[in-house]
């Protein structure tokens, strides 16, 4: 068990030693810079006398309502979602001109045909 120190400048360097390694714990956080600074700062100061308010509700501030963060990932996800309906439909739109495309294709080889083997027979005779 650590005994808790006495002399006030020990106090005030292990509270240095704390937020110093806090801070370096949320700098490996994955979060947003701003996020991710605005927590590094307002940690060290949880550990300064007098700071402790002001430094939790600047972090609240930072953070903010988790409600918050999901509803900008809904409208994100709904966006999304616009665009792939979007491409799905141009999608299909296509899909159905390459079809008509084909079909045409099929008939103009099918009415060449008899054209094709007309002059095939022709140009037969000739070199004959």
């Amino acid at each position: 068990m650590k005994s808790i120190p006495t002399d006030p400048l020990e106090v005030l360097r292990s509270a240095r030693d704390t937020a110093h390694k806090i801070q370096e714990l949320a700098s490996k956080l994955t979060l947003p810079s701003d996020q991710r600074k605005a927590l590094a700062e307002n940690l060290a100061l949880l550990v300064m006398p007098g700071e402790q308010l002001s430094a939790l509700i600047d972090l609240a501030d930072t953070f903010g309502p988790p409600h918050t963060q999901i509803e900008e990932i809904r409208e994100t996800l709904a966006a999304q979602r616009e665009v792939l309906e979007a491409m799905l439909e141009d999608t299909e739109r296509i899909n159905q001109k390459v079809e008509r495309l084909a079909t045409a294709a099929e008939q103009i080889a099918a009415a060449q045909a008899p054209l094709r083997a007309l002059l095939t027979h022709f140009e037969k005779e000739s070199e004959e």
